[in-house]
């Protein structure tokens, strides 16, 4: 594989230690080189043909960093009720541009771990490429696949010349639009990106 390559991409990602399975899919659109998957598995597909299957395993450096024991903190209880919030262990909450989930809640103190829930562990990956995408109308769908989570039969495509008109459906919001004319006119030949939104009628039950 190159960069640049659209490729249909089989993986499932675990623990090593547990095999808990935290992410796992059949058929991911991926586009080789571009930030669609973690930068180190991302490396590995260049050594890959289409069919190939491949177990790595990634350090947490290569995944998603050490546990810093600065970014677990306590937080007033009070500070969650001033909000109307009642903290409970595992809820997850938002804070300072942060991500993170409640640990404990004790004597007016409640214990928040802003580390990423794999953070420090090491992962094993088993990959393999399914198939390369060829042509350009799948291609334009695989991208918008990746972004709106939308199944490609759920999308239509019209290129004419160096532009492009993409059917989707109306609630696919507005910043993953923008992502999708970004990829479209960085990684395909085409200059200009329209989407027009389709409503339709419930069916009768």
């Amino acid at each position: 594989m190159q960069t640049g390559d659209f490729i249909r991409l089989a993986y499932s990602g675990k623990i090593k230690g547990t095999d808990q399975l935290f992410d796992q899919a059949d058929s991911a659109p991926v586009i080789v080189g571009a930030g669609y998957i973690l930068p180190s598995l991302d490396a590995k597909l260049a050594d890959m043909m289409v069919g190939q299957k491949k177990t790595v395993e990634l350090t947490p450096e290569e995944a998603f960093g050490p546990r810093d024991p600065k970014l677990v903190r306590v937080v007033p209880e009070a500070e969650f009720k001033r909000h109307g919030t009642k903290p409970v262990p595992g809820m997850p909450i938002e804070a300072d541009n942060m991500r993170g989930r409640v640990i404990s809640v004790a004597s007016g103190r409640v214990t928040v771990d802003f580390n990423h829930p794999l953070a420090g562990k090491v992962l094993t990956f088993d990959l393999e490429i399914k198939k390369k995408i060829e042509l350009l109308d799948e291609k334009i769908k695989a991208i918008a696949e990746f972004y709106s989570r939308m199944p490609m039969d759920k999308l239509n495509v019209h290129v004419k010349g160096t532009e492009v008109e993409l059917e989707i459906p109306p609630t696919v919001h507005a910043i993953y639009k923008k992502k999708i004319a970004d990829d479209i006119m960085k990684w395909l030949d085409l200059t200009k990106v329209k989407f027009v939104e389709v409503f339709e009628k419930p069916k009768e039950k």
